[in-house]
């Protein structure tokens, strides 16, 4: 119950703070002061629970570091929410506020968090909560003038006498979020019928007889299904509503609004009493939510047993009036706080008890407060400590601002660092509480954000001095208060990690969401705008972390893609996979609708990005299992196959949720969470509620950013309910504006634009949020390939037939992107020759009107690497026999790098048709050479023993090369393990050409979980001339057999600042439990990391070191023993250690 902590209201027509605030006709830069009053002088920062006037005493001022109290000032506002319209007036820094010096103590005015507005024309109060803090604050400094409030005195005139005056007390519990999404909270109800009686005892308050307006907001909770709810309200046992609604509504509705209101005619005698009674298809039911109970009530005017009350009356407006007080004394005061920065003494009269002041007409409600100065139980503020100077409203021209919680801050610099030099931008990192100081008078608020980033908006140069990009270093929660029952229950120094989210007013349905585009809302045009109409002007992402861990991995994960160490012709290859509906699509005849809008969008890459190829990948492509939860495993294993080959994009179109793909479950959060592929791509999800960064729980989208190597290197994601045509338009806005040839944008200059551009679908990007760092630029390769000839041709003028079983020679060159040669560009070229589209038609497992036909590349020609010599590069390869014959064009992509200068190229080529057969056939008729053939390491014979899911390698020889067609004629490269088909595998995917050695390749593949005790295993491959290769061994499979470390290094030695640990072993891509532990020669231990994961054959195991220790200080320098433990599944653990040395 709240009574006597909330008592400041809006005034309607009177602009407050008239001299602190800036009108919009004043020029943008102007706005603003250039110094904020935090910038100099000593500061201490006070915490306020409620509206009320504060006390502190001399001896307070001195432990709280003032010499002389006498000089200590108050600034700020305090509490209440900041006005989200922008064409409202609003205060800039910090006013001071008056203040009340007696002897030894010093008294003011101070504002909480929950502000009551004046209503008219009912002649009623309601109220808003901050739903960002439950404190307010104000600052004190002893370096500024001391501001007290004016002394004024009215005239004496005939008047209207008033004796009482108006007052509201509330009932509100905030404990539950029913949507989880939205910025209201509410109470569940206990028991069908419940009592609220918390409002006071009347004769205390001084309740009148009269009339007391009851408004109050229940909701109960909605059904997919018939159901009827009655309400009945009764208020001191008198009933004053009885009412039925329907509570049937849509799936995603939770709950449904009944605000009422209702007048009662109070006589004494009466208790402040209100019963609700609910009912649910006329049963007792609890199935709903208490948001609040107000009571507007009439009280004696007088004194209480309280050091001060505030007042004010209806009755004054307009009218002269004279305020007449009973049980008053000399050491009453009464102090007009209408303005709240220009608070003013009001001269009384006392006549006897009996207080007494006259105001003048007025058509504003006047607020009042009667302070008791012989009282000695005023609330106390509580001192939060010194405030370090700072000047944010001294800056101007930045590209990029960093918003990091103070605990992180040390990480966030580090990405600030690498953008200022890899990038050239203009970086800052700022602190909530530092935003909060000068433009929230130290209270959160989200609001804060955005005024401070609109500060450097308006007071850049010029329109390439604006900002460009926010990033929210910090995670998010639908609870910015942590008062509910589930978030209150997490750490205070977890809390510290979290920044705030903007939430909607809407609470209950699917129009309820979470945005960080409010904090973009920057241009004079969006002002006095709904938050679903409004153009966002910066591109802003979110790194969800909860810890100073997730900082670092997540910053040095980022700036590993800046330095771009992952090269190769991934960085042309997306893919689109599409969900096959849900029954509920399959009644609507939408079934097919995901795979048409998921088509739709790779078309888009393929007519803005020839290079890229835009692989398909369909549920209803592929049979399905009943009998499994993951129903569609197949198709889990082929995207984790292409994930870990490498894309550069991957986007998928249909159901999900926090947790999952569809419900067939093709991607789950177990399943991200053993991601290790190390080429990190961009994940744009057209689905629902994929990436609820806000809730509790971390969701699966957040788990794909949070991976510490794998993963993606950003999301563009829905946080929210998101619709099927709607999410089509913003996925293909955002596929055009990516793969803008012409300008290779930031990722967050592809994300605000989508959002400001797209008019019609403001309201839906709500829903879509970026993940990740909006200044980050994709890996493409910004030079380009050209083809000059095949087989001695001119490749643009004559188009060329490529023939089963010829060999086709390709010429060509690497461009700058003004296509002029590079003659010094030296490296390697990859290419992927494609046959011909081919129309799929899928399975049709819904049993759909009809089955959903498209065109895709689906068989590989050929797959190779040739070296890149000043320039210029060569390579020939035989068409295979498995070919379509369809006479259409194929498609060739290629890719190169020159490592020495970080150059990298990509190119495309169409201009031969994939038809007939050589005239002149090579003579071979021997099928590949198997050269190497082993199991973990190349020490495997037939017969020994491995782990669970050993790692198959093989290297092979043709002249003509590897068959890894998909023709449909049997001649896979293929792995058959006890000649069972559920292990059996295509490897036709799983080869490569070995860089530099012509006809030679290999074949690696990670085989899955094996059941322990003796296998067989047959190796067959085909060449392309159709000639076959066959080769068998055994295995015994042994489950506690414990992986080899081969080697362990730290680097570098002596180590300063950072160390690497690099581990070699003998389970490649293979699951693995990997700890390093770091002890002093006395055998101490001062750091232990472990961490799940795998890495490539031929590749080591990477962790990174900070030097501290696990209570986070360096540690000193000296000599350390490191070790290294690692173990797979149930095997038993490896272990190898080694000496290092620490410098300062």
């Amino acid at each position: 119950m709240e009574l006597h902590e909330t008592r400041s209201f809006l005034i309607s027509g009177i602009a407050t703070l008239l001299c602190l605030c800036f009108s919009l006709s004043v020029k943008a830069g102007e706005r603003y002061t250039d110094n904020s009053v935090l910038s100099k002088g000593n500061w201490v920062k006070i915490q306020i629970e409620q509206d009320g006037i504060y006390k502190l005493t001399y001896s307070e001022l001195k432990k709280m570091g003032f010499d002389d109290p006498s000089k200590v000032a108050v600034y700020g506002y305090g509490g209440w929410p900041l006005e989200e319209d922008f064409t409202k007036p609003y205060v800039d820094d910090l006013p001071a506020v008056p203040v009340l010096r007696k002897d030894d103590y010093i008294l003011f005015y101070g504002r909480g968090t929950t502000k009551w507005e004046a209503q008219i024309r009912n002649e009623n109060f309601t109220h808003t909560n901050n739903p960002y803090s439950v404190y307010g604050y104000y600052f004190l400094t002893d370096g500024a003038e001391v501001k007290v409030p004016e002394q004024i005195k009215y005239d004496k005139t005939t008047s209207e006498r008033i004796e009482t005056f108006d007052d509201y007390l509330l009932h509100e519990k905030e404990l539950v979020s029913i949507n989880l999404s939205g910025r209201r909270l509410f109470e569940k109800l206990s028991q069908s019928t419940q009592t609220f009686n918390d409002f006071g005892n009347p004769e205390t308050l001084g309740i009148v007889e009269g009339e007391i307006y009851v408004d109050y907001k229940f909701v109960p909770l909605t059904t997919t299904s018939e159901a009827q709810g009655e309400i009945t309200l009764s208020f001191a046992g008198n009933k004053l509503y009885n009412g039925n609604t329907s509570l049937q509504s849509g799936t995603y509705t939770k709950g449904k609004d009944m605000e009422l209101a209702q007048k009662y005619e109070y006589k004494a005698g009466d208790h402040l009493s209100v019963k609700l009674e609910y009912k649910k298809s006329q049963q007792p039911s609890t199935d709903g939510y208490v948001d609040y109970i107000r009571l507007n009530v009439k009280r004696q005017l007088k004194t209480y047993n309280e050091p001060y009350t505030f007042f004010r009356s209806f009755k004054s407006r307009n009218h002269i009036s004279r305020f007449v007080i009973e049980g008053a004394n000399s050491a009453c005061m009464v102090m007009d706080i209408t303005d709240p920065a220009n608070c003013k003494i009001i001269e009384t009269e006392l006549t006897g008890s009996t207080m007494s002041f006259t105001i003048p007409e007025s058509n504003s409600l006047r607020e009042f407060v009667l302070i008791r100065t012989d009282r000695t139980d005023f609330p106390v503020p509580v001192s939060k400590g010194a405030v370090e100077c700072r000047n944010l409203h001294g800056w101007s021209n930045k590209d990029m601002i960093i918003i990091s919680p103070s605990t992180l801050r040390k990480e966030a610099e580090r990405l600030k660092e690498a953008h200022e030099t890899q990038d050239g931008l203009r970086v800052e990192v700022v602190t909530p509480e530092e935003i909060y100081n000068e433009f929230s008078s130290g209270t959160p608020d989200a609001t804060a954000y955005r005024r401070f980033m609109k500060m450097l908006y308006d007071k850049a140069a010029s329109k390439e001095d604006r900002p460009k990009y926010l990033l929210l270093f910090g995670d998010g929660a639908y609870d910015n208060r942590f008062v509910t029952e589930s978030w209150s229950k997490i750490s205070d120094k977890e809390r510290e990690n979290f920044l705030l989210t903007f939430q909607s007013e809407n609470s209950l349905d699917e129009k309820s969401y979470v945005t960080d585009d409010y904090f973009g809302f920057l241009d004079d045009a969006s002002n006095g705008k709904s938050v679903e109409s409004c153009p966002v002007d910066i591109g802003i992402g979110r790194f969800p972390i909860r810890s100073v861990s997730d900082a670092r991995e997540m910053v040095n994960k980022v700036i590993r893609y800046m330095n771009n160490e992952e090269l190769g012709i991934w960085k042309n290859e997306t893919c689109f996979v599409a969900d096959d509906g849900s029954n509920a699509d399959k009644v609507k005849k939408q079934a097919n609708d995901h795979m048409k809008y998921a088509n739709g969008a790779a078309q888009t890459v393929e007519e803005k990005a020839p290079d890229v190829l835009a692989s398909r990948l369909f549920f209803d492509n592929y049979a399905k299992d009943y009998s499994s939860s993951n129903s569609y495993s197949v198709v889990t294993d082929e995207m984790n196959k292409k994930l870990r080959e490498g894309l550069m994009l991957i986007n998928y179109t249909g159901h999900g949720n926090t947790t999952s793909w569809s419900d067939e479950n093709v991607l789950t959060l177990p399943m991200i969470d053993k991601f290790s592929y190390p080429k990190l791509p961009l994940w744009i999800t057209a689905t629902c509620d994929f990436c609820r960064f806000d809730a509790l729980a971390t969701s699966a989208g957040e788990s794909i950013f949070l991976n510490e190597k794998s993963g993606g290197i950003a999301l563009y994601t829905t946080v929210r309910v998101a619709y099927g045509s709607e999410n089509d338009r913003i996925n293909n806005s955002f596929l055009e504006k990516l793969f803008d040839q012409s300008m290779y944008p930031a990722l967050g200059d592809v994300v605000r634009s989508v959002k400001a551009d797209n008019k019609s679908l403001r309201s839906k990007n709500l829903n879509f949020t970026f993940i990740g760092d909006p200044a980050l630029k994709l890996a493409l390769p910004s030079h380009k390939i050209r083809i000059n000839t095949i087989n001695g041709k001119d490749a643009v003028q004559n188009s060329t037939n490529f023939r089963a079983y010829d060999e086709v020679t390709v010429e060509g060159e690497i461009l700058a992107p003004d296509n002029s040669i590079i003659d010094n560009f030296n490296g390697k070229l990859e290419v992927k020759v494609m046959d011909s589209k081919i129309e799929i038609t899928t399975r049709n497992n819904f049993r759909n009107d009809t089955a959903f036909k498209y065109m895709d590349y689906k068989n590989l020609v050929y797959k190779g690497s040739t070296q890149v010599q000043n320039g210029k590069f060569s390579f020939s390869f035989y068409v295979p026999g498995n070919i379509s014959y369809s006479g259409k064009a194929g498609k060739m992509i290629l890719y190169a790098s020159d490592s020495e200068q970080k150059i990298e190229a990509k190119g495309n080529f169409t201009n031969y048709k994939v038809q007939g057969t050589s005239d002149d056939p090579l003579d071979d008729h021997e099928g590949p050479e198997i050269v190497k053939l082993y199991l973990n390491d190349s020490t495997f014979v037939s017969g020994d023993k491995v782990n669970t899911t050993p790692f198959f390698y093989a290297r092979l020889w043709d002249q003509t090369g590897v068959d890894i067609t998909e023709g449909g004629v049997g001649h896979d490269v293929m792995l058959m393990i006890d000649n069972k088909p559920f292990t059996s595998y295509n490897l036709n995917s799983y080869y490569d050409n070995i860089f530099g050695r012509k006809g030679e390749g290999e074949v690696r593949f990670g085989i899955p979980q094996l059941s322990a005790g003796m296998h067989e295993a047959v190796f067959k491959v085909w060449d392309v001339m159709g000639n076959p290769t066959t080769y068998t061994f055994r295995f015994e499979v042994d489950e506690s057999l414990k992986p080899f470390i081969t080697n362990i290094v730290a680097t570098p030695t002596p180590a300063k600042g950072n160390v690497e640990f690099h581990l070699t072993h003998n389970r490649p891509e293979s699951q693995m439990k990997v700890g390093i532990m770091v002890y002093d020669i006395a055998g101490r231990l001062h750091w232990k990391h472990e961490e799940t994961g795998s890495s490539e054959l031929f590749k080591d195991y990477v962790i990174d070191w900070d030097l501290r220790n696990n209570s986070g200080s360096h540690v000193r320098p000296g000599v350390y023993i490191y070790r290294a433990a690692i173990s797979t599944n149930n095997s038993k653990e490896a272990t190898e250690a080694k000496k290092m040395i620490i410098l300062w």
